[in-house]
């Protein structure tokens, strides 16, 4: 039992200990900020002191404020204390806490020293290896505010002897609050935001987590967010059923949407790390709030050196959580560093930009301070660094030269805007904006504050206009169930988004893309493909034979076989026609190479050339797959390449107008510069030739060219294909138009 006394409890050295672990960001209605207390501190504390001992003090009414929740349309209810107050109950917390916290189960994670979600998500991986193989996911429904007050104090009667210290805790729980100058009573619940609550709601729960333990229960809880496994489904079922009946005697019931039987080979999720089968990884959702994170970094007007350290202290927290979880080299892991390439970059692009920093020397100094061994193993970071300083220069040089005029701009923006509102739609272009659910409408939210609401019905089309916004699941989840599609385009009026279901979009884009086979619109198609491949080619052989003035033969047969491309009645006499056309691009390299290279092979290649070639294009072959996936496309039905079910025969076809001006120029760059491709004793590209080939082909992805006569990136030029092939089959793009790179 707790057998401190109250005077025992708040002394002068207790008051003064605490006082530098409270909060001095806010203060509540009694308008007393931090630093007006501690200019009377001993006069306060005396007076604080006396009141407590004499029975005379109660906290001051709250200050209730609402926060939005993450990934939601409601919101959470904050209570603000003023500051002594708060006092009172870190001096409270401080002399509890060490005698509750050894009581409670190790299977409880939250608001406790020496735990953690990691520890917690760890302990999950435990029972999971120990063959629990039916989770039921569950939490309870608004907990923090039905916690019964009752109950509470009934608790802890059983562990303080000390009686004036639950009246103290009582009139904690039991004080109300000011919210737009109308007070309501609280006869339910803690207060989120106070000292106190997080312990307090502990205490409460420790009973349910004794009641699991004594039916034997492997469970891991959060707060009011929990799993239990088990080995067998119908004790999962009757477990559940029970538990309901138990958590009805503390006055609780669980949240009945959130709560679900399931077999690990059908996965769960939990504090954001998804479960399934034998594999563990970060949600995706929380993944992309992390690169949006370190993304957001740059784009504060922060100089560097502030930068600089926020961004090594979110580096320091994704190494003590996610890269905990994350496998070094997962695609995960490279999302995330790309996101720290990229959001670096940015930074130097706009620091050059404003001519804050000015020198390559100082973009170096300031990268060297960033914690890179996080991300990236020691041997690579000097790299990364050039690249990084590269990327940005890149960057600075391609919109001080091109930058578009802001009326073209806008005149492009204009364009979509009139073609999108011929629908009922709902365009959101400014950032900050939150889009979410309520009463069956939807809101648009500005800092909290609902600015506009529109009816389901009149909604059939949603779009967003450049950065910044939020989106909640319901939002998704609405779109889908009612046919609603969701847009994203960037400020520049590029779409490179799109919610697609399979109820919806992919099922419509697979029915309409077999419905142009065997079409005009087929071979129409075809052509395309083939004509961006072919004056790829024909550019890059032009653009070498400034240089060289070896290659009029090659490029005169080449654009005389290009003419019969139009005039091609069938894919069979397309394909020949490239056939052609390759054929003399492929001798034109020949002569420019300075290495070795008989023919282009495709497979079984033992030679340096097309070794690298292959390795190239299998990189390319992802990212335009990846693409294609998510313009909703189906990767089986193609247009020039013949159908087969076991391939992304889509994905062939797509690829073909980016061969050269990605994989081909950079392979022929690298080995004519004699960068240190090597063969091992099989034929085969060794480990670092491999690598050193991967970091060129990225590197080439996330550059910059012109196109269109503005400047993309790469990488958001093949999406941009994808999502016109799209448009194309749709019907809403009249003639599929192909990427002809600028050489």
């Amino acid at each position: 039992m707790f057998t401190s006394q109250l005077e025992h409890i708040f002394t002068i050295e207790a008051f003064q200990n605490a006082f530098g672990e409270i909060s001095s960001n806010s203060f509540g209605l009694d308008e007393i900020s931090y630093s007006e207390f501690k200019s009377e501190f001993a006069k306060n504390i005396k007076e604080l002191t006396e009141s407590l001992l004499t029975g005379t003090y109660a906290p001051e009414p709250l200050k209730k404020i609402e926060i939005d929740k993450p990934n939601s349309d409601e919101k959470r209810p904050i209570a603000l204390s003023a500051i002594k107050d708060k006092l009172v109950q870190r001096v409270l917390y401080k002399a509890l806490n060490p005698y509750f916290d050894p009581l409670f189960s190790d299977k409880s994670y939250a608001y406790r020293p020496n735990k953690s979600t990691l520890k917690a998500i760890n302990r999950i991986t435990q029972f999971l290896n120990e063959k629990y193989r039916y989770i039921v996911k569950t939490d309870i429904d608004n907990f923090f505010e039905s916690i019964d007050h009752d109950i509470l104090l009934e608790i802890l009667s059983y562990h303080i002897s000390d009686k004036r210290i639950i009246r103290l805790i009582s009139l904690f729980v039991q004080t109300g609050g000011f919210k737009d100058m109308s007070y309501d009573e609280h006869d339910l619940g803690v207060h989120q935001g106070d000292i106190l609550s997080p312990l307090l709601s502990n205490i409460y729960l420790d009973a349910m987590d004794r009641y699991l333990e004594k039916h034997s229960v492997a469970f891991v809880r959060y707060a009011d967010d929990f799993v239990m496994l088990f080995k067998k489904e119908e004790d999962a079922k009757e477990r559940l059923k029970k538990l309901k009946k138990y958590l009805s005697s503390l006055k609780l019931t669980l949240e009945e949407q959130k709560t679900y039987i399931v077999h690990i080979s059908e996965g769960f999720s939990f504090l954001g790390v998804r479960f399934e089968g034998k594999n563990r990884h970060v949600e995706n959702e929380r993944l992309q709030k992390s690169i949006s994170k370190i993304h957001q970094l740059a784009k504060n007007r922060s100089g560097f050196a502030k930068y600089t350290k926020e961004l090594n202290a979110y580096l320091y927290a994704l190494k003590n959580y996610y890269l905990k979880i994350i496998p070094k080299n997962s695609t995960q892991h490279q999302l995330l560093q790309n996101a720290l390439i990229e959001s670096l970059s940015h930074k130097i692009y706009l620091a050059k930009k404003s001519k804050s920093i000015t020198t390559k020397k100082e973009f170096r100094n300031f990268l060297m301070q960033i914690n890179f061994e996080i991300l990236f193993d020691d041997e690579v970071i000097k790299d990364k660094i050039e690249l990084i300083i590269a990327k940005g220069y890149e960057k600075y040089l391609a919109n001080k030269s091109y930058k578009a005029e802001k009326t073209k701009v806008a005149k492009k923006r204009d364009k979509y805007a009139k073609k999108f509102a011929t629908i009922s739609t709902l365009h959101l272009n400014k950032p900050g904006l939150m889009l979410g659910i309520s009463k069956n409408k939807f809101v648009i939210k500005e800092y909290g504050r609902v600015k506009k609401s529109y009816p389901f019905d009149k909604v059939s089309r949603i779009i967003f206009e450049g950065k910044g916004f939020s989106i909640s699941s319901d939002v998704l989840k609405k779109c889908a169930d009612g046919g609603i599609t969701v847009d994203f385009i960037n400020k520049d009026a590029m779409p490179y988004a799109s919610l697609v279901t399979y109820k919806a979009s992919t099922v419509q884009n697979i029915h309409k893309q077999a419905m142009i086979l065997n079409t005009p619109k087929q071979l129409e198609i075809a052509k395309g493909f083939i004509k961006g491949k072919a004056k790829n080619q024909l550019n890059y052989l032009k653009y070498l034979n400034k240089y060289h003035k070896l290659l009029n033969k090659q490029i005169d047969a080449m654009e005389r076989n290009f003419a019969k491309i139009k005039t091609a009645t069938s894919n069979e006499e397309l394909m020949g026609v490239e056939g052609s056309i390759s054929a003399s691009y492929w001798s034109g390299l020949k002569l420019v190479l300075e290495v070795p290279f008989e023919r282009r092979i495709t497979q079984g290649a033992k030679d340096i050339v097309n070794s690298s070639l292959n390795y190239g294009y299998a990189i390319l072959y992802g990212k335009v797959q990846h693409s294609l996936v998510h313009a909703g496309l189906s990767l089986s039905v193609s247009f020039l390449h013949a159908l087969d079910e076991h391939k992304p025969t889509l994905t062939f076809d797509m690829i073909e107008e980016f061969r050269t001006f990605i994989v081909d120029r950079t392979i022929v760059s690298m080995l004519n510069k004699d960068e240190p491709i090597k063969l091992d004793n099989k034929g085969l590209l060794t480990k670092s030739s491999r690598k050193l080939i991967a970091k060129n082909i990225y590197e080439k992805l996330g550059s910059y060219t012109m196109w269109k006569k503005e400047s993309h990136k790469i990488e958001n030029i093949i999406q941009a294909q994808c999502f016109h092939l799209s448009r194309v089959i749709e019907g809403k793009d009249a003639k599929y138009k192909p990427f002809i790179g600028k050489f």
